[in-house]
Formats: structure tokens, sequence, C-alpha cells
């Protein structure tokens, strides 16, 4: 209303003090009801809450198995001797590496090389006595019955055969390394007498090498062979020794229910001994995507896991279900969300459902560095 057409009204009607009463208590009422509604509507207006957010990330994993298991040499001999006498040389030392046809050690041959030379002299003297025959023949074809060459030649032969078997005795004085390795530590020392097959050093093919393990009994359908491995050992903690799966055992063990796997590893160094325990590492050699997302987006209630989507500039509470952590600051989302959401990751606590939210500026969102090898599995 027009402040004069107001002024003219009261003028009007001031001569009547009851109506102007009325009239004045009437304006106070009004003016105090519109500015209850003014103090109500204040209220009633939401407040921003003050959040951090991130979009989730996308990375590959490889389908990982980590396992314990145990080195052992892929070939181990005990050696010996096949002969009863007593020892008269060692060529090598404790632990020493050999070759393959190395002559490691000798046992007292005197009786056995006597044997061989009156061999070798009973099988010259066959031979010279042959000979003459033969001339003799030639000059007179008829000299001797066809039965007595015959008698002459087979004693030629036995008396060959005798001397091959006496130069074979002779290795049974001898050990010589079947195969390239290392030696173990000597059971006795030059001079003792040693029986036949006691076992005087083992010696271990140290490369390769293969690593005994065993998966459970859900991953055998994806274990093969020439799949590769990674490994550790204690001893050297910053190494990582790498190798392919050579054999998957082709049923489960019925007392542990699970799977026996062996894989070969190169050792060149014979950093690798027998006997070690090893951290395996078996890659079933295809990567799978996963989606990521803040471990502090990740919120708990009883058995809920869920994180707060922001859809424009307001939030919903979102389930999800996880997978392992990436030790890193992430952790894997198998369901729940999809590559483009966007979560909260800071300033969560006053968020309920459909919550306006203000979002404060961050820094660019980090990419998670992901170990290409890392594991996959379901919390």
């Amino acid at each position: 209303m027009p402040a004069f057409v107001l002024n003219t009204f009261l003028r009007y009607y001031s001569k009547n003090s009851n109506f102007a009463s009325i009239l004045l208590l009437m304006v106070w009422a009004l003016h105090s009801i519109l500015n209850a509604n003014i103090v109500l509507a204040e209220d009633n207006k939401e407040t921003a809450i003050a959040v951090r957010v991130e979009h989730v990330k996308q990375a590959y994993f490889y389908d990982v198995v980590q396992e314990v298991g145990k080195i052992k040499a892929i070939d181990s001999a005990k050696l010996g001797f096949n002969a009863s006498n007593k020892i008269t040389k060692i060529h090598f030392n404790n632990g020493d590496k050999v070759i393959k046809g190395d002559l490691i050690a000798e046992l007292d041959n005197t009786e056995a090389k006597a044997e061989l030379d009156k061999s070798r002299s009973g099988l010259a003297l066959a031979k010279t006595k042959l000979e003459r025959i033969n001339e003799l023949l030639q000059r007179e074809p008829y000299a001797l019955s066809k039965q007595n060459v015959d008698e002459v030649r087979e004693k030629v032969n036995l008396a060959k055969a005798d001397f091959q078997q006496k130069l074979a005795a002779m290795k049974d004085y001898q050990i010589t390394a079947p195969f390239d390795g290392q030696l173990t530590s000597f059971s006795q020392s030059v001079g003792s007498h040693i029986a036949v097959d006691d076992v005087l050093v083992t010696l271990y093919k140290l490369n390769p090498v293969e690593v005994y393990y065993a998966i459970s009994q859900n991953d055998f359908g994806k274990a093969k062979k020439d799949q590769k491995v990674s490994v550790t050992v204690e001893a050297y903690k910053d190494r990582v020794f790498n190798g392919k799966v050579n054999y998957v055992a082709p049923a489960v063990d019925e007392q542990s229910g699970r799977v026996a796997v062996r894989a070969e590893l190169n050792n060149p160094s014979f950093a690798l001994a027998p006997g070690m325990f090893a951290n395996i590492k078996h890659y079933f050699g295809h990567r799978v995507s996963q989606i990521l997302v803040p471990q502090n987006s990740v919120l708990v209630n009883n058995k809920e896991r869920f994180v707060w989507v922001v859809k424009r500039n307001r939030v919903t509470k979102q389930l999800v279900t996880l997978g392992k952590n990436t030790n890193n600051g992430y952790v894997v989302i198998t369901s729940g969300l999809e590559q483009d959401d966007l979560v909260v990751k800071t300033g969560m606590q006053n968020l309920k459902s459909n919550a306006i939210i203000k979002i404060l500026p961050d820094d660019a969102d980090p990419k998670p560095n992901i170990d290409a090898h890392s594991t996959l599995g379901v919390q």
C-alpha cells in the first residue's frame, strides 16, 4: 500500500482511539508473523557439507596365488665305490663344484691292476698264436683242421672278453661325477677302508633346481605347465628368482586336499640350496581389470561395507563388495561401483543419504602405484 494512502487512512481514523489501537495491534501481529516465517525459513535451510572426492580407478592385475614351498635339487646322487678297499686319493674338497666326468676319488687298485695286466698279457699271447696259425695256413692251407683253427680263435675271443671285464672292473675303484654339481662333505678321508656301496659323498645338481609347493584345489583348473613363477628366499630378500611350472599333479591329494606343483628355476650361481624355504608367486597367466577406491572411502556398518557416491551435489549410500587391499592406500571393489563413479574420501562423518555437499579442491587424483603382479582375492 502506498505511504500517502496509509497516512491518509490513519488521519481519518485517528479521532477514533479504539479503532486506532486495534489497527496498531493488527499491524504488530502481522509484523511478528512475517519475522517468525523468515526465522523458520532460515532454520530450515540445509547447510552443505564440505568433502573431498575422488574418481574410482581402474587397474589391471595378474591372477596370482602365493604359497610357501621348498627348494629341491632336480638331480642328486649318493656316490660310493663298487669295490672294497682303502681310499688312496680324494681330488676335491668338501663343498667343491665339479663338472661331469671329473675324477672325484680313488681306491687302492693294486690287485685289480695286476689282474688287468695278467689279462692283457693273456690276450696278447692268444692273438700272437692266432697270427702264427694264419701265417702257416697261408703257406700250407691244410696244415691244421678247421676245428683246431676255430679253437684258437675262440681262445682269442675269450681272452678279449676277460680283458674287457678286468678293464671295466678298474672303474669300480674310482668315483667320477655323473653330472655338473656341488659336492657335500666327504664321509671318510684318505687311508680309510670303505665297503662296497658305502656313501663317500653326495653330489647335487643345482642348476637348474626345482621348487615344490601345493595350491588350493579351487585353483586346480587354472594351473598349467609353463606358467610363470617368481620365488624369494630369506637368504636373499631383495632378489627374485624366476622360473616356469614343469609339473601339476593330475589329482588332489586325499589327505591335504591340495594339488602338488613343481617349478623349475635357473640357478647358475648356485644361490638356491636344497632344503631352503621359498615364497612363491604363481601367475595363472591372464590379467584381470578391477576397480579401486581409497581405503578411507570405505565405511563399515556391522556386516555392511559401503561408500558415499556423489550424484551432482548430493550423495547416496552405495553398498560394495571388497577385494584385497593393494597395500598402497587403495582397495579392490569387486561389485557395487562403476568405472566413472565419484566417491567421497574425506569429510563423510556427518553425511546422510541425499545430503548436499560442497566439494573442496584437492590435488590431482594420484594414480595408484599398483604392482602388476598383485594378488586378487575376496575378503
